[in-house]
């Protein structure tokens, strides 16, 4: 079978290569029906409130709240099937929007998709670190990417006038079958580790997963600028949504910034997987959030919809920099047998601020505290932020380390 880029892919993660890029392409007909509207669905068709709005945004990080739970029970066990049954029973719940006709059901829906979803991540992340060669691992993981995003972009454009009114209701329950088959399609690569000790106690295992902050003050570093910069990024995503909204943003504009950011992000994962392998993750990091910063600089200046075009740009190219190097980065510091410790920790950290942050911007927004403005002054400030503490953890690494 052929798929893009596989002759550049070392012959012995090929056959891996194929299966997660044929996957990442059926994942993305499911995605490119589904993401771009679901949150201006939500707020334009149904009237969902900014709190339901920020639910969307919490209920995955919820889930990696419980990630060193998640990872605590894959100790010892082979990791693709909690990667595969977790991805077919959240996507799967999609066929449910045929019935969701309330904000609180289409939300709910949503949400419980994303926390099912989210136990996946420190299984796919020990997949990763098997099947790609370390040397290799953020080109190849671009690559699939860019077939990914390639999917997302021409099936979000065909999406966009399909799910008008009410017509998600049959749009995203076709969207559910796909990403079934994306998932068992991904289920076909080939993994034979089962890494950790199966007979861990959990409270042994949270305990020595949190001591990582203590004894890798590198990685310590790495978490707290990007815990930073997320909090201020989820700050303000529920205003954006809000915003948007108030300045004339329906499902068609919502289409046209998905398929600009997608668009950008295609050929930012073909640079941007190279230099992450050439480069130390905290550096491509610390850039790559510098230049998100300009987001909600943009957004505090928009009063038109197409003013929001230069913001999907950017952050298109950022994001699909950030996905690479957030990966990276945890199995840079990550001994070889503690990925999924690392992991979960990682996300858990990455849960709490995406759990509070959302409420927290929300809250400002309603309450009068902070007009939509100021909340976005306010986090590309903090954005800033979490790239000079990325940059001060990365000289600090490496004046410990000699490097």
């Amino acid at each position: 079978m052929w798929v893009p880029f596989a002759n550049s892919v070392p012959p012995d993660a090929r056959s891996a290569y194929k299966c997660d890029a044929v996957a990442g392409i059926l994942g993305a007909v499911m995605s490119g029906l589904t993401a771009p509207f679901v949150a201006v669905i939500a707020r334009k068709t149904l009237h969902a409130s900014a709190l339901e709005i920020s639910l969307l945004s919490v209920a995955p990080m919820a889930g990696y709240l419980l990630s060193l739970v998640w990872a605590n029970i894959m100790e010892g066990r082979p990791k693709m099937p909690f990667a595969v049954w977790s991805w077919v029973i959240a996507r799967a719940l999609l066929v449910l929007c045929v019935a969701a006709t309330r904000s609180w059901l289409f939300v709910g829906i949503f949400a419980i998709t994303s926390f099912i979803a989210s136990v996946a991540q420190p299984a796919y992340s020990a997949v990763m670190k098997e099947v790609y060669p370390d040397n290799d691992r953020s080109k190849i993981m671009g690559y699939a990417r860019v077939c990914t995003i390639a999917a997302y972009v021409v099936v979000t454009a065909l999406a966009a006038p399909l799910v008008k009114g009410y017509n998600y209701r049959f749009v995203f329950p076709a969207a559910a079958l796909f990403g079934v088959a994306s998932a068992l399609v991904f289920g076909r690569i080939k993994t034979t580790k089962a890494e950790g000790n199966a007979d861990v106690p959990l409270h042994q295992f949270v305990g020595s997963g949190l001591m990582i902050l203590r004894d890798d003050l590198g990685f310590a570093w790495f978490c707290a600028g990007i815990f930073v910069f997320g909090f201020a990024n989820f700050l303000a995503t529920p205003i954006y949504t809000v915003y948007q909204v108030e300045i004339g943003v329906d499902t068609t504009w919502a289409g046209i910034y998905s398929i600009i950011a997608a668009l950008t992000m295609t050929f930012a994962y073909a640079y941007w997987g190279p230099y992450t392998d050439r480069r130390s993750p905290q550096v491509a990091v610390a850039v790559q959030t510098l230049m998100f910063a300009m987001v909600p600089v943009i957004y505090c200046f928009a009063t038109q919809p197409w003013m929001l075009l230069p913001a999907m740009i950017i952050a298109g190219i950022a994001n699909a920099g950030l996905e690479l190097s957030y990966f990276s980065g945890v199995l840079y510091f990550a001994p070889e047998d503690r990925v999924t410790s690392y992991q979960g920790l990682f996300l858990s950290l990455m849960g709490f601020r995406g759990v509070v942050a959302p409420f927290l911007g929300a809250a400002l927004q309603q309450s009068g505290l902070l007009s939509p403005r100021a909340i976005f002054a306010l986090s590309a400030v903090m954005i800033v932020s979490g790239a000079l503490i990325q940059i001060v953890g990365l000289r600090k690494y490496r004046r410990r380390n000699n490097l």
